[in-house]
């Protein structure tokens, strides 16, 4: 890797030593970079804010051969309100290490920053299960696991209604559904939404207004596909999980504090 100067996303901050951080950041032109900021854990470091999760900033990376440095950065949108909302921190947490986990260092993918960015926007706007249901949709898509919705994955028949879904790869008619132990009954509404999140481009999505239902189903539908692929079970879930079961006033840690 050559130097990279450009604009990038925090997924992951781990602190090291007294003051140092490891930063893993997603960009639009390296993909998925891990680096190290020195001192970006003191109070007047420049890197302080900068390397921050969920910060949205360009970046200045020299390569090493372990462990790139991260020697500049400056930010963009802090998404602060992510870190000061429980709820939304769940959320883009849950965003962050989906992505972590399905790529590797280094393959970029213009598509999937886009994707994250949409995301992040949306959650911005107070819309995070619409967020979350799309970025689970579309990373699956991006990653080489897009589900089967247009024809049954045991006989190829071409679906117009009456439909499940699996995890083993999409959707089944009710003739074929016995060869899968999983599946699940997927409605018309939801089936369309599905469509729509794999089909458009991921500029449009904000224009989708799911009813709760559809995203309630599409969010049990996605959970058993995801953890069908997954070798352990995400940190992060369990956090969502907790955090929307809290009362809602107490999410709010700039309130709280």
């Amino acid at each position: 890797m050559v130097s990279f100067k450009g604009e990038g996303i925090v997924l992951r901050v781990r602190n090291i030593g007294e003051a140092d951080r490891i930063v893993t950041l997603y960009t639009a032109q390296k993909g998925k970079i891990r680096a190290a900021a020195r001192g970006a854990r003191r109070i007047r470091n420049r890197l302080l804010s900068p390397t921050q999760v969920f910060t949205h900033g360009r970046y200045l990376v020299f390569p090493g051969k372990e462990l790139h440095t991260l020697s500049q950065a400056e930010i963009i949108n802090s998404y602060q309100d992510f870190r000061d909302d429980l709820e939304k921190m769940a959320y883009a947490s849950y965003i962050c290490e989906l992505l972590d986990t399905f790529t590797e260092e280094e393959l970029p993918s213009v598509e999937l920053y886009a994707l994250l960015l949409a995301a992040f926007s949306l959650g911005a706007q107070g819309r995070f299960p619409l967020a979350a249901r799309a970025f689970e949709v579309r990373l699956m898509q991006e990653s080489g696991y897009a589900p089967q919705l247009h024809h049954c994955l045991g006989c190829g028949c071409a679906m117009t209604g009456n439909l499940l879904f699996t995890a083993e790869g999409g959707v089944v008619c009710t003739q074929c559904a016995p060869q899968y132990q999983d599946a699940l009954p997927l409605s018309n509404g939801t089936w369309e939404l599905l469509k729509r999140l794999t089909e458009w481009d991921v500029a449009r999505l904000g224009i989708l207004h799911p009813t709760p239902a559809a995203l309630g189903e599409l969010e049990r539908l996605m959970r058993k596909y995801i953890d069908f692929r997954l070798d352990y079970p995400l940190k992060s879930l369990a956090f969502l999980e907790t955090v929307r079961a809290m009362p809602a006033q107490k999410t709010d840690r700039s309130r709280s504090d």
